[in-house]
């Protein structure tokens, strides 16, 4: 979420063992390995559609994302992260995450435009020809501190996205990951790849995109929706009924879905209640870490943001 000088205050779910979980998700406890652990990409023949009690990778490994980005661990040996704000900074984080996705087995490439470079992951449909999805969030931080919430959180949701959405046996729609640079100096790395995006003509089924999901003060799940299309405002308000996730849409621009909205883009941001007040304090501050980042609510996003993003892949 970029800087600025004060902040404003129809068919269920496609995986039904997931939606059913979600509800229990933020007392069932966490599962998996904790932050440092080896890297550990699930087989693509692992099970889907699991139990959130029953998850054996999910908690663990974005404790383990977060973790690495915002310096809680060595993101290469000998090496742990300040922030995110230099060139070097930007650079490890970038080589990381390029490293992750391609342990996933995606196709991934930099899109460099200057100043910085995106990381793009592909996920080719398994049959037809849909539309392109657009799944994102930025990397970088601010010179102050190691900034897990904003945007570390939103990079882990990504990278669990792609682990999860590539073992569907069904995808009608190929899929994007997209990990933006520079949202900070003013969105400059998503508004130079909706650019690229709109040279090709493409057609696109929405653009997902994820900040700063750290923290619930009053315990509602709550999520807000910023500056949604409405198509894709219903689509998370259906499946957040559906697992009592309240989710609201808010007019907010000083994310990256702002790039795709100005070229006439169907985009949404998903973030946590920044204009209703229920937001981190410790935004862009050096006390941003990693022990303040609570990752039953990041899960309960993440759960969220798999139902509708299967149910988009696999939409006719």
């Amino acid at each position: 979420m970029i800087t600025t000088t004060e902040a404003p205050r129809a068919a269920p779910p496609v995986c039904a063992l997931v939606i059913a979980a979600v509800a229990a998700a933020v007392t069932s406890g966490g599962c998996g390995s904790e932050p440092g652990a080896a890297r550990d990409a699930a087989p693509v023949d692992a099970p889907r559609c699991v139990p959130f009690s029953g998850c054996d990778w999910l908690d663990g490994y974005q404790r383990r994302i977060v973790g690495a980005l915002a310096g809680a661990t060595e993101i290469a040996p000998g090496v742990t992260l300040a922030h995110r704000a230099s060139e070097t900074e930007r650079t490890l984080a970038r080589e990381y995450l390029v490293d992750e996705l391609t342990a996933l087995g995606l196709a991934v490439a930099q899109h460099d435009y200057g100043s910085g470079a995106n990381v793009v992951a592909s996920l080719d449909a398994t049959t037809g020809s849909g539309e392109l999805i657009i799944v994102g969030a930025h990397f970088d931080g601010v010179p102050a501190g190691p900034a897990a919430a904003d945007n570390a959180t939103g990079v882990a949701i990504v990278l669990a996205a792609a682990r999860y959405l590539r073992d569907l046996p069904v995808r009608t729609h190929p899929i994007v990951f997209v990990l933006f640079d520079e949202e900070e100096l003013g969105l400059i790395g998503s508004r130079a790849y909706a650019q690229s995006v709109a040279a090709t003509g493409k057609d696109l089924a929405g653009v997902h995109v994820f900040d700063m999901l750290s923290f619930d003060g009053d315990g509602d799940r709550a999520v807000e929706l910023w500056s949604p299309t409405p198509a894709l405002a219903a689509l998370y308000e259906q499946h957040g009924a559906a697992v009592g996730i309240p989710v609201g849409a808010v007019t907010f621009d000083r994310s990256d879905h702002q790039a795709f909205l100005d070229l006439d883009m169907p985009a949404v941001g998903v973030g946590e209640e920044f204009v209703g007040g229920d937001h981190t304090p410790h935004y862009h501050r050096a006390t941003d870490t990693y022990d303040r980042v609570s990752f039953e609510h990041l899960a309960t996003v993440t759960q969220l943001a798999f139902s509708v993003l299967e149910t988009s892949a696999t939409a006719p």
